[in-house]
């Protein structure tokens, strides 16, 4: 899911700042859930999808 969180990030033109002030979350975690050191879950995943509009694991591929 990291690697979906950073391409959409970055196809959008969002610093991890501006994305971790629209996930209300510190940007410290947008770093850890972009380089898979924490898995997102639950309610933070729910955010993701909500803020995106979309589950990029469905609806997405990785561009490589």
């Amino acid at each position: 899911m990291g690697d979906y969180l950073k391409q959409y990030r970055l196809e959008n033109g969002y610093t991890a700042f501006e994305m971790s002030l629209e996930l209300d979350v510190y940007n410290s975690t947008i770093y850890k859930w972009e380089n898979n050191l924490t898995k997102l879950q639950g309610n933070n995943l729910n955010k993701i999808i909500e803020f995106m509009g979309y589950d990029p694991r469905i609806q997405n591929k990785i561009k490589i």
